[in-house]
């Protein structure tokens, strides 16, 4: 994905350890997700719960709102990886 990014080689070997640690992240969150009775309901109580953010506390979260769980498991997984490879090939990789 990397070179068919035209990510650079130097960035690429870095860029594969984020790839395996969002994988890695996913799989973990999945699976406790999957292994609970209530995620529907959890899922739920935190929509039920951005709902009803205040603007003038929250204003970001209340801007949001549904837009920060939109989308399903496959289209933000895709996205993430679409971003972390942009990112890995435009951010220069420095040994400061």
């Amino acid at each position: 994905m990397l070179h068919e990014g035209e990510v650079p080689d130097a960035q690429a070997g870095w860029g594969v350890d984020v790839l395996l640690q969002v994988a890695t992240a996913t799989a973990a969150e999945q699976s406790a997700r999957d292994g609970a009775i209530d995620a529907e309901d959890e899922h739920n109580g935190l929509i039920a719960a951005l709902g009803e953010v205040s603007p003038q506390t929250h204003p970001r979260i209340a801007a949001l709102g549904a837009d920060l769980v939109s989308g399903t498991p496959q289209q933000r997984l895709a996205w993430t990886f679409r971003a972390v490879i942009n990112g890995t090939r435009t951010t220069p990789r420095t040994m400061d």
